[in-house]
């Protein structure tokens, strides 16, 4: 049972990552488009991206090639966080997108 909870989690952990890194284009698109129109929290939430986008594979990585007692709990944890990280990124977009 834990090995299919931690399967799961990682396959939303692979989706939120793609998901995030397709975000990233589009903050950086629309940045170049309007350079005027960029809110003030941009820099700290695209620095906030770049930082647990190496964290969280590093730590993946490092979960696939050690086996614990406490996977599922560091898995859950990753995701979660990346679903944050994807959260503040989307609202980014959205109050960029609704200034127009």
């Amino acid at each position: 049972m834990n090995q299919t909870i931690t399967f799961v989690f990682t396959i939303i952990f692979f989706f939120e990552s793609f998901w995030e890194v397709r975000l990233f284009s589009q903050l950086q698109a629309l940045a170049i488009q309007n350079p005027t129109r960029i809110p003030p929290r941009f820099a700290k939430v695209i620095r906030l991206e770049r930082r647990w986008n190496w964290i969280s594979w590093i730590l993946i990585i490092l979960l696939f090639l050690t086996s614990s007692n406490f996977t599922i709990l560091w898995v859950s944890l990753i995701t979660l966080i990346e679903t944050y990280v994807v959260w503040r990124m989307d609202n980014m977009k959205s109050k960029m997108t609704s200034e127009d």
